[in-house]
């Protein structure tokens, strides 16, 4: 075959890989079905179950959006408020001597006089009693050190231990414990936070030798956030505790709303079931003492400029997003966004999820241009979730440069062999 007639077949061969690239019958583009895509709000999963029975009772997405959400306050109106468990003390009050009131995990010293026996460290239990030797816990959650005192003393004298006129108690704050208070209102980040934590390191090695005990890693949120935390589709106002056969609903939500939670101590042998509503409810998308703080994402940008992951500035930092990320933010932290604007702007961004009602792989494609003009909507712009990959396609303008590349390099050496025969 003379050289011009293999140049001839190979540019025809080439003409057509690139009109079949550019070509509707020829699409790269996945065959999709985005409207059920799980990370997108107002997502409804079809076929999910709970083990043991364990439905949720809300099976519609009615308001699954203002679920969880964060309520805002003013000042110059009533605020309604559910009881507290203890009601907070006065800070006047003539019982208060400078003490603030105990919280579970306080370390106490408890002396009297001729109180051997009774005399030593205490921890508040976690159900807030203290408990001394041979008489009942004497509950001490919310009362200063004046008046726990108090209380013990007449304990002691109602269980005919000691005479009242030989009597005197005296208990000291020897150490503060981490406590968990609920914060609502206008705060970038409502719910239930840690306060007075101390590291390992800090501890007090009394504690260790005083009487009692308190534990945060023994409660319900713990055993769910050591399940790395609930999905969003969680019905959070029904968690079930099951304990020797009974079941308890446990209303969670104000972990993440800032209102009061009734927090239970678990015991071995218990079983924690979170059902699901099979909808997508966004206020749960967010760090939270029960949803995770972070996760992990699979980025590819191999972009022109940029020949690998490492090039392109992603990094250990930028794959680890924090929970709540959409997809523009995480296409900005893959680094698929700015640079060239009339060739970077029709970039296309995939994002790969696995539907964790359904169990299976969901593909949504966004344009980059998409993304920025219309992040405001939620079908554009779903939420990533943990363990999702991300790859960056270029635009079509830099797919013909790279194709009109190509064939210069397959044309040139010919064109030489076509010289040198002429």
């Amino acid at each position: 075959m003379r050289p011009t007639t293999a140049i001839t077949a190979l540019l025809t061969r080439t003409c057509a890989l690139v009109l079949c690239v550019l070509g509707s019958g020829c699409s790269l583009s996945p065959d999709y079905n985005d409207e059920d895509f799980y990370g997108m709000p107002h997502a409804v999963g079809t076929q999910f179950g709970q083990s043991n029975s364990v439905f949720a009772s809300r099976l519609t997405c009615t308001d699954a959006d203002d679920f969880a959400a964060a309520a805002n306050y003013r000042v110059d109106q009533p605020i309604p408020l559910s009881a507290p468990a203890v009601t907070p003390v006065d800070h006047r009050s003539p019982d208060l001597q400078g003490s603030a009131p105990l919280s579970p995990g306080d370390l106490i010293q408890v002396n009297m006089e001729y109180g051997e026996g009774f005399n030593g460290d205490y921890v508040i239990n976690n159900s807030g009693t203290l408990d001394l030797p041979v008489i009942e816990p004497v509950y001490a959650a919310g009362l200063t050190t004046a008046a726990l005192a108090k209380k013990v003393e007449l304990a002691l004298i109602r269980a005919k231990i000691f005479r009242a006129q030989t009597l005197d108690v005296t208990i000291k704050i020897k150490n503060w414990a981490a406590i968990e208070v609920p914060v609502s209102g206008a705060v970038f980040s409502p719910g239930r936070v840690t306060i007075n934590a101390k590291i390992p390191a800090q501890l007090l090695e009394e504690q260790i030798a005083a009487s009692g005990d308190h534990s945060k890693q023994r409660l319900l949120s713990e055993a769910i956030r050591a399940a790395a935390g609930v999905r969003p589709d969680a019905k959070l106002d029904q968690v079930i505790l099951v304990r020797q056969g009974w079941r308890i609903e446990a209303d969670m939500s104000g972990i993440l709303t800032g209102q009061p939670v009734t927090d239970h101590v678990l015991i071995a042998g218990d079983q924690v079931i979170v059902p699901s509503t099979g909808c997508f409810q966004p206020n749960l998308v967010r760090p939270s003492q029960i949803t995770p703080k972070g996760f992990r994402v699979f980025m590819s940008n191999l972009i022109d400029s940029s020949m690998s992951n490492a090039n392109a500035a992603i990094g250990r930092f930028s794959s680890n997003l924090p929970y709540g990320t959409r997809l523009l933010q995480a296409a900005i932290s893959a680094n698929c966004v700015g640079g060239k604007e009339y060739t970077n702007a029709p970039r296309r961004v995939v994002l790969v999820s696995n539907h964790p009602l359904t169990g299976q792989t969901q593909v949504v494609e966004r344009s980059v241009e998409e993304l920025m003009r219309m992040s405001y909507r939620d079908h554009v712009n779903p939420y990533v979730m943990p363990n999702d990959a991300i790859a960056c396609y270029d635009s079509d303008i830099t797919n013909l440069r790279d194709i009109a590349k190509t064939l210069l390099d397959i044309v040139a050496p010919f064109s030489l062999l076509s010289k040198e025969d002429s």
